[in-house]
């Protein structure tokens, strides 16, 4: 019988934390929807999990961005360096602060960038780095934290697709950065009930900045020194956060057992590749392989057509997107970002995928593997 895998589920989540509806009912009888105590909570909770001093709840990723670049102070002028293969987002909120995008390439070992790829794009005005652990991976954080540091350079970590991963050195992504921004959106390996993001800092500075940005700028109610934002996390996804935080190990298992199961599969098939996957460190938000060019879209069609589900994250880099030509960037070499814009695809992974449904999903996509061996 044909199945449905979808490229993610997070309601499996909440059926595995216990009485999850019962206790959300409760929240819910409370009247309690901004703020609170489930907010301060989460913010106590990430704050201990990641091991850093401050950790700041906001309404997404994006404003996480966002806020992170406000409250360092960057504007005009000043130059960003960014991946181009990645989401929109994080030039986004670049150009809202009015700075430059400056384009990097990825490494082809880890969709990433990298010092490597950064370190000739860097002029006077370049006033911050932008690394995306882009689907969990580590994008050579170390390297850059020590480059940032010796060239008074601000680092902020978009961590949106990388909670629960670690860097080479076996330490938390997103602890690194001056701030560093998460994601919470359903299907992140940390994922709510909606839209929701976090910022991780061990400045206070930094910190009390963001407290008063998020919130219209106020340092006390209806005091207003700075012109700030409307971005507040719900009560009720906080609480939902909180509680999968509790069960965090176990999404984190039932997650590797997917990609350990795509790995068996896929380790030794010459026509797909993928990054290394240490899953003692790299927690995958993404499971994405790359095909020769041309294949895509009928390995992709074909998976579909048996009911597994699959998305291109990103098919069209930012030095390409519109809006960015409009506003003006600068770049460098794009030669691994315009390859693998045109031959990635990412396949479903979430945790909790039932017994049934993985078998399912291993015998189809090694039948659509050998298909295309021929």
């Amino acid at each position: 019988m044909k199945k449905s895998i979808p490229i993610a589920n997070p309601s499996l989540e909440l059926e595995n934390i216990d009485n999850f509806y019962e206790k959300f009912k409760k929240e819910m009888d409370s009247g309690i929807y901004v703020g609170g105590k489930n907010v301060s909570d989460l913010e106590l909770n990430l704050s201990k999990f990641l091991g850093v001093k401050h950790v700041a709840t906001l309404n997404s990723g994006t404003d996480a961005l966002i806020l992170a670049i406000d409250s360092l102070g960057l504007k005009k002028g000043d130059e960003i360096i960014l991946p181009s293969f990645t989401y929109y987002a994080t030039a986004e909120a670049i150009m809202r602060v009015g700075a430059t995008p400056v384009f990097a390439d990825i490494d082809k070992n880890s969709y990433c960038t990298s010092l490597k790829q950064i370190e000739n794009l860097v002029t006077s005005k370049t006033k911050c780095i932008v690394p995306v652990h882009l689907y969990g991976f580590d994008a050579d954080i170390s390297s850059l934290k020590k480059f940032c540091i010796n060239n008074n350079i601000y680092l902020i970590e978009d961590t949106a697709q990388a909670f629960g991963s670690k860097s080479k050195e076996k330490k938390l992504l997103g602890t690194y950065g001056n701030v560093n921004a998460f994601s919470n959106f359903p299907s992140k390996t940390l994922g709510g009930i909606g839209d929701g993001g976090f910022v991780a800092t061990n400045s206070s500075s930094i910190y009390k900045k963001i407290i008063m940005l998020r919130n219209h700028g106020q340092k006390k109610l209806y005091e207003h020194e700075l012109l700030g934002y409307n971005s507040r996390m719900d009560s009720l996804n906080a609480f939902t956060l909180n509680q999968k935080l509790k069960k965090f190990g176990e999404i984190k298992k039932t997650r590797n057992k997917l990609v350990n199961t795509y790995k068996e599969i896929l380790d030794k098939v010459d026509f797909i590749s993928f990054p290394a996957i240490n899953t003692n460190h790299t927690l995958l938000n993404y499971f994405t392989i790359t095909l020769p060019i041309g294949l895509r879209t009928k390995f992709q069609n074909t998976l579909n057509k048996e009911g597994i589900m699959t998305n291109i994250y990103y098919k069209k880099p930012l030095h390409q997107q519109k809006a960015l030509k409009s506003y003006g960037f600068k770049k460098g070499p794009m030669d691994n970002t315009n390859d693998y814009s045109k031959r990635v695809l990412s396949l479903p992974l979430f945790s909790y995928m039932e017994e049934e449904d993985m078998d399912y999903l291993k015998t189809k996509l090694t039948n659509v593997v050998r298909k295309y061996e021929k």
